[in-house]
C-alpha cells in the first residue's frame, strides 16, 4: 500500500503535509511558496529562492550556513522554481538524515524544519539589502541556466510555441522571468520580493520520512503559524482559437522543429488530468503512440513526434524534429492521428498500453522523496488531489469513451517551425 500525504492546516494560507515512508535513509522537508505569476515579479521571486539558501541572520555567509548544514549529518539545500499552470512555486527543500538513523535519538527533523524557517524568515539582510556577493553568484546562475534553454533548441522551440500561443495570458511567462529581467533585478526588487511573498504567497510545508510529523511541525509552527495570509488566487482563462497561427523562425542548426500548440479541456479536477495524460500518450506519448508508430516509422516524416499535455492549464504540445522539406508533411500527417483520435479510432492495446505507461509513471513517483514531494506539488492547485495509487486507479478505470469524449475538445492553436537556414 502506497503511503499518502496527510495535511494539516498551520494557520490561515499555510498548510503541513506529510508522508509517513520508511524506505529511504533520507528524509525531506520543504517550504514552498505559490503566488501568481507575473512579468514583473517573475525574475525576483526566482532570483530570491536562490539566494535565500546561501545565507540567513544565524549563519551570514554561505560557508557558516555549510558548516551548521554538514554538522547535521551532512544535509543539503535545493531550491527549485516551478511554473503550475498560471502559478509559480518557489521551493526550497532540505535533505538530511532520518530521525531513526541519529545518533542518542537526535531529532533532525525539528532542527532541519527550524533552519527552513529561519532561511524563509530571517534572511541575511543588511542595511535593508541582501547580500552583494550572494545576489551576484545566484543571478549569474540563473541566467546561465535561462541560456542553457535557450541554447538546446527542441527546449527553445517549444517555449517560443508556447509564448506565442499564450502570449496575453500568464502561462507565458517563464519560471525564471526573462533573461533581461533577472539582470535587471535591483537590491530592493528583491527585498520587496520577499516582503510580499510572506504575507502573500500560498505556504506548503511537506516531510517525506519516517520522522514523528509533530517534531517539524513545532519547528514549522513557532514561525509560520503567527503569520496568517490571504493567498492570491487568479481565475482560469478558458481560450478558444479564433484561427490558426503559423509563425517560423530561422537559425543555425541542421534539424527543424515543429511544435504544434493545441487548446483541450481543463478542469481543476485531477481526474481530468489523469484522462487527459492517457489521451496524450495513446497519441504520441509512448513508444505505440499514433504519432510515433505512423509519422515517424511509417511515414518517415520525422526523427521524433511526442506530444505532452499540461493538466494546470488545458493545453497540448505535439513537437518534432524534421527535415525543413518535411515540415508541411509532417504537420499534416500529425492532424491526420488527431483527427483519427478523435474519430473514435482508437485499438484496445492502444488505450491498454496507455494506461500502463501512465500508471507506471506514476508508481515510479514512488522512488524518491524529492519526487514524491514534487509530484505532491504539482497537483496543490486541484481541488481533490490524488495521490500515486489514487491516480493510478483512476486510470485503470478510462474508458475509450471518455478519451473521445476529450479529444472533441481538442483545438489547433499555433504551429511554430524553427527552421535551419
Amino acid at each position: 500500500m502506497m503511503a499518502e500525504f496527510i495535511k494539516n492546516s498551520v494557520c490561515e494560507g499555510v498548510t503541513f503535509s506529510y508522508m509517513a515512508e520508511t524506505r529511504f535513509k533520507n528524509s525531506r522537508q520543504g517550504v514552498t511558496l505559490i503566488v501568481p505569476i507575473s512579468r514583473e515579479t517573475a525574475a525576483a521571486n526566482a532570483l530570491l529562492s536562490c539566494v535565500l539558501t546561501r545565507s540567513c541572520k544565524k549563519y551570514p555567509d554561505f560557508y557558516s550556513l555549510n558548516r551548521k548544514l554538514n554538522s547535521m549529518y551532512g544535509a543539503a539545500l535545493f531550491p527549485s522554481v516551478r511554473r503550475i499552470g498560471d502559478y509559480q512555486a518557489l521551493t526550497i527543500a532540505v535533505s538530511g538524515l532520518d530521525d531513526r538513523y541519529t545518533l542518542d535519538n537526535e531529532k533532525i527533523s525539528a532542527q532541519l524544519a527550524e533552519l527552513l524557517s529561519m532561511i524563509m524568515f530571517e534572511p541575511n539582510i543588511v542595511d535593508g539589502h541582501f547580500n552583494d556577493e550572494d545576489i551576484e553568484q545566484e543571478r549569474r546562475q540563473l541566467i546561465e541556466s535561462i541560456d542553457a534553454e535557450f541554447s538546446e533548441k527542441r527546449t527553445y522551440a517549444i517555449r517560443r510555441c508556447v509564448n506565442i500561443m499564450c502570449a496575453d495570458e500568464r502561462y507565458s511567462i517563464g519560471r525564471y522571468g526573462s533573461r533581461d529581467d533577472v539582470k535587471a533585478v535591483t537590491h530592493k526588487q528583491l527585498t520587496d520580493a520577499w516582503e510580499k511573498l510572506l504575507k502573500e504567497a500560498q505556504v506548503e510545508l511537506t516531510l517525506v520520512g519516517s520522522a514523528d510529523p509533530e517534531y517539524a511541525l513545532k519547528g514549522f509552527s513557532e514561525y509560520f503559524g503567527n503569520s496568517p495570509r490571504k493567498p492570491k488566487r487568479v481565475a482560469p482563462q478558458d481560450v478558444h482559437p479564433t484561427q490558426v497561427r503559423h509563425i517560423t523562425e530561422t537559425e543555425e542548426l541542421s534539424q527543424s522543429k515543429l511544435v504544434m500548440g493545441f487548446r483541450c479541456a481543463y478542469s481543476d479536477d485531477d481526474v481530468m488530468t489523469i484522462e487527459s495524460s492517457i489521451l496524450s500518450s495513446i497519441l504520441g506519448g509512448m513508444p505505440t503512440s499514433k504519432l510515433f508508430t505512423n509519422v515517424r516509422e511509417k511515414q518517415s516524416l520525422c526523427y521524433y513526434c511526442t506530444s505532452s499535455i499540461d493538466g494546470n492549464k488545458g493545453i497540448m504540445l505535439i513537437d518534432s524534429g524534421v527535415e525543413t522539406d518535411n515540415l508541411e508533411k509532417t504537420e499534416k500527417a500529425i492532424l491526420e492521428q488527431v483527427d483519427m483520435l478523435k474519430r473514435g479510432n482508437i485499438s484496445d492495446s492502444e488505450l491498454e498500453d496507455a494506461k500502463l505507461a501512465v500508471k507506471n509513471s506514476f508508481k515510479s513517483l514512488m522512488d524518491s522523496p524529492s519526487a514524491m514531494q514534487a509530484d505532491y506539488l504539482g497537483s496543490i492547485m486541484k481541488k481533490n488531489p490524488l495521490s500515486p495509487l489514487e491516480a493510478a486507479q483512476v486510470a485503470d478505470s478510462v474508458t475509450k469513451e471518455r478519451i473521445i469524449e476529450l479529444s472533441q475538445k481538442i483545438e489547433l492553436d499555433t504551429v511554430f517551425s524553427l527552421v535551419g537556414n
